[in-house]
C-alpha cells in the first residue's frame, strides 16, 4: 500500500468551477473511467478475463453512481451545478499522467526534501532555492493549494496557469548535473534513482513543457494533482 499521484491538465475555467462547487471534483475524477475516456486507450481490458470485465463495468459507472447519489442526497446542490456537469466530465476524460508511487523520489530529486518535510513548505513559491544544498527547489509534485471533496483522504491539489509556466521553465533548466550534486550532497548513489528517468521523470518534464506550449497557443492550462491511497 502507498500513495499514488496523477496529474491532469484542465482549463482555468474548470478549476474555477470546481473551487466554487467542490462536488464537481469527484465527478471530474470519475469521468476518466467513462467508456470513451482516454484512460481505456492506455489500460487494456482482456475480454476473456472475468475480473477485467467486472472491473471495467464497475469503473465505467463511477461517474453515474456519484451523480445519482448527488441528485438523491443533495438535490439543491445538483440544481446549482447541473449546467457545469457536461463541461467538467468532458475535461475529466482527457489524458492524464500517472506517476504511481514514483512521485515521492521525484519530489526529492526536484526539491531536496521529503514530501512530508516541513521545510519544503516554508517557501510559498513553486520555484525557489533549497537553503541547504543551494540547488533549485521545484515543487512540480508538491503543491500546497487544494480543494477538499467527498470520497478522498486528500484534497484535489492544483497549480494555477502561471505556476504551471513557472514550473515548466524551471524544469527545462534543471539538469542532470543538478541531480548529481543533490544526491552527492545527501550521500546517495545515482544508480538508485536511474530507473525513474525513462519511466516517470522524463514524462513529467514533457508534461509540464506541453502545458507551457499550450499557454503560448493562448490555451492556458492549470494542472490538477490527485493523491490516492492504493
Amino acid at each position: 500500500m502507498g500513495i499514488t499521484l496523477n496529474l491532469q491538465q484542465v482549463s482555468p475555467n474548470i478549476l474555477k468551477k470546481v473551487k466554487k462547487h467542490p462536488k464537481l471534483a469527484g465527478l471530474f475524477l470519475d469521468a476518466k473511467y467513462l467508456e470513451d475516456s482516454h484512460f481505456w486507450q492506455q489500460f487494456t481490458i482482456n475480454p476473456n478475463d472475468i475480473d477485467d470485465v467486472e472491473w471495467f463495468n464497475e469503473a465505467a459507472n463511477y461517474a453515474q453512481e456519484r451523480l445519482d447519489k448527488l441528485v438523491k442526497d443533495n438535490p439543491e446542490e445538483f440544481e446549482k451545478i447541473q449546467d457545469n456537469i457536461p463541461l467538467v466530465i468532458n475535461e475529466g476524460k482527457t489524458k492524464y499522467l500517472d506517476l504511481d508511487k514514483t512521485w515521492l523520489p521525484i519530489n526529492f530529486l526536484l526539491t531536496g526534501y521529503d514530501f512530508y518535510d516541513k521545510a519544503l513548505y516554508l517557501t510559498k513559491s513553486v520555484v525557489d532555492k533549497n537553503p541547504e544544498d543551494y540547488l533549485p527547489l521545484i515543487r512540480a509534485v508538491s503543491p500546497s493549494n487544494g480543494i477538499e471533496y467527498d470520497g478522498c483522504d486528500y484534497p484535489l491539489y492544483y497549480f494555477s496557469d502561471g505556476e504551471v509556466k513557472t514550473i515548466a521553465n524551471a524544469l527545462s533548466d534543471f539538469s542532470s548535473e543538478h541531480i548529481r550534486q543533490r544526491l552527492e550532497f545527501r550521500g546517495l548513489k545515482e544508480d538508485s534513482y536511474n530507473h525513474l528517468f525513462n519511466y516517470t521523470y522524463d514524462p513529467l518534464i514533457r508534461y509540464y513543457q506541453d502545458a507551457a506550449v499550450q499557454e503560448i497557443a493562448f490555451l492556458n492550462v492549470v494542472v490538477l494533482l490527485q493523491l490516492a491511497v492504493e
